[in-house]
Parts: C-alpha cells; sequence; structure tokens
C-alpha cells in the first residue's frame, strides 16, 4: 500500500516537472486576446460634389427691338400658355431711360433663365401682340405701363416639362468629370432627391470677382439632367450634385482601425486557420467616410484583427473575443 502511494506521488512529481520544463522550454502560449472583422466585398464609389441652380431645359426671355411700352397683358404670373397665345401688347414709345428698377428686372430675368431664347418684338410703327413661341410657363410678367427699352428683358417664359441643374465645378475636379457620369441630386429648398446625369461640361473656365476687384475661385460650369422632376422642383432653386466619378461594383474594404503602417508601408493582421495572426503587407485604395479599399493583400471574407493590444506581432496565437 505504501510503496503504491509512493509511486503515485513519484508519477504525479514527474507530471509537474514535465509541465514546468515543457512550459519554459517548450513555449507553451497564452494566446492574445483581440477584436476582429472579416474583409467586407461591397459597391464603392469615388464622388465629386457641386452646387448650382436649377433651370429649365428651354426658357424665353422677351425683349424690345426699339423703345417701348406694356400695353394690355392678357395672363398672369405662373400662367400655363399655348404657342401663339396672346400674352401682352407692346406700345411705341418716345426714348426710355433704363432705371434702376428696369435693370434690376433685367438682371432678375437673365439670372433666372438660364441660357433663354430671346423673343425680340419690334412695336415701331405701331403697337404689336406678343405671343407665347410655345407651350409654356410665364415666370415673369410684365405690368400694364412698364417700360420695355430696348434690348432689355422685361418678361420671362420656360417649358417646365423638362428642368435641367447647372452646377459650378472647383478647377482641381474638373479633370474627373465627363459626359454620362450618373449623380444624386438633393434640392435644399425641399429636400427633394433626384437621379440625374452629367449632360456637358464647359470647355473654359471662369473666374468669379468680387465687387473690391478680389479674384474668387476658378469653376467650370456643367449641366446635368434631373430625372423624375415633379411639381415640387422649380427653377432657381439651389440644388446640390453628387457626381460619380468611378465607380466599383466589387471593392474589398476594411475599417480604419484595421490598416496598419510603418514608414509608407502598410499592412494588417490576419488570421489564419490555425489561429494565429499572420502579418500580411496590403496595398489601400479609395478613403471612405467608415473604411478604406483595400487593394491588394487581403480576401473578402478573411478574418482581420483591428485594434492594438499587448502582445500582438507576427505568429502568435489569438484568441478573438464576442
Amino acid at each position: 500500500m505504501l510503496k503504491n502511494a509512493r509511486a503515485v506521488l513519484w508519477v504525479t512529481a514527474a507530471v509537474l516537472l514535465t509541465m514546468l520544463l515543457g512550459s519554459r522550454f517548450y513555449g507553451w502560449e497564452r494566446a492574445v486576446t483581440v477584436t476582429a472583422v472579416h474583409a467586407e466585398c461591397k459597391p464603392i464609389y469615388n464622388s465629386v460634389t457641386a452646387s448650382g441652380s436649377v433651370e429649365a431645359a428651354r426658357s424665353y426671355a422677351f425683349s424690345a427691338r426699339s423703345d417701348a411700352v406694356v400695353g394690355e397683358v392678357f395672363c398672369g404670373l405662373g400662367e400655363t400658355v399655348h404657342a401663339g397665345q396672346a400674352l401682352w401688347r407692346l406700345e411705341p414709345a418716345g426714348e426710355v431711360r433704363w432705371t434702376a428698377e428696369l435693370l434690376q428686372n433685367a438682371v432678375s430675368v437673365l439670372t433666372g433663365s438660364g441660357e433663354s431664347e430671346r423673343v425680340v418684338s419690334d412695336a415701331e410703327g405701331g403697337g404689336v401682340l406678343v405671343c407665347a413661341p410655345a407651350d409654356c410657363t410665364l415666370l415673369a410678367v410684365p405690368s400694364e405701363g412698364q417700360p420695355a427699352p430696348a434690348g432689355l428683358p422685361y418678361a420671362q417664359a420656360a417649358e417646365l416639362g423638362s428642368l435641367r441643374l447647372r452646377v459650378d465645378i472647383a478647377e482641381s475636379f474638373v479633370a474627373d468629370v465627363q459626359a454620362g457620369q450618373s449623380a444624386n441630386i438633393t434640392v435644399q429648398a425641399t429636400g427633394g432627391r433626384y437621379a440625374g446625369r452629367v449632360q456637358s461640361v464647359a470647355p473654359v473656365a471662369r473666374q468669379a470677382v468680387s465687387l473690391t476687384g478680389t479674384a474668387g475661385a476658378v469653376t467650370v460650369s456643367a449641366l446635368l439632367s434631373v430625372e423624375g422632376a415633379d411639381g415640387a422642383l422649380r427653377p432657381g432653386y439651389s440644388a446640390t450634385a453628387k457626381i460619380f466619378v468611378d465607380e466599383k461594383p466589387s471593392a474589398v474594404v476594411l475599417p480604419y482601425e484595421a490598416i496598419r503602417q510603418e514608414g509608407e508601408s502598410e499592412y494588417v493582421y490576419v488570421i489564419g486557420g490555425d489561429g494565429r495572426a499572420h502579418r500580411r503587407a496590403v496595398q489601400t485604395g479609395y478613403a471612405l467616410s467608415s473604411a478604406v479599399e483595400v487593394e491588394s493583400g487581403v480576401a473578402a471574407g478573411e478574418a482581420v484583427v483591428t485594434g492594438n493590444p499587448d502582445g500582438l506581432c507576427d505568429g502568435v496565437l489569438v484568441e478573438v473575443s464576442p
């Protein structure tokens, strides 16, 4: 009995000694606790944002060939008229002085209509009936007795069935914008959202200049179609367009906290099937709001360590916390 007890003690001691020696000489490990994510495959895009105003694709600015005065007016503001319908009369007048009010009215007509077609009426030698050039809506209507100096726009109409957005693109982004690119359009006044597409980009740039002569930003004008425009959308409304200049339907992305940097090199720790963290060089692409594109080094679905826990290094055994 005593011999058996001694044998048990010797065996126990041998086991404990083996465990102690194994721990010291064979490197039995304690796993590093980490957090991890799986690399996702998702569509991403790069975009250019530009602001501008809504305008009719086709609009008309009315002016007189010679100095005139508006006679009887047959239509009201906002009224939809048909091609050939009588709008108002123009009567000949002596010399009409250009007042600040008339100039301001002309500026309002021109800035609210984009690139308008001119509708010029000649009242010299007798009154003339001004008619609608097409089916359109009256956006600025003169009042009876209002002077109409020669060449100065005094009224405006537009075909509202087709609207577009004119935006100013910063010169540093113009090279990325091309006709045919899709866009999301947001209207400030209503919060409405519409799909759009770039129709054209101006061949020349322009620089804004303040009243004090200070030079402003250099921009290039672009026109975008507005799809699904409804009655809530009006010419003159301010809007912002997000133009998608580059789209990738299946990009691999990781959160920023998974990407590590050493000098100019970037790398991640990928958790392998052996339960260990393996350092792997990566090449990143587009920077997104909360993630970054990984162009090479990681495949979709692979588990990647996030954060920087103590003891994390290449080849270390890891345990992923729930």
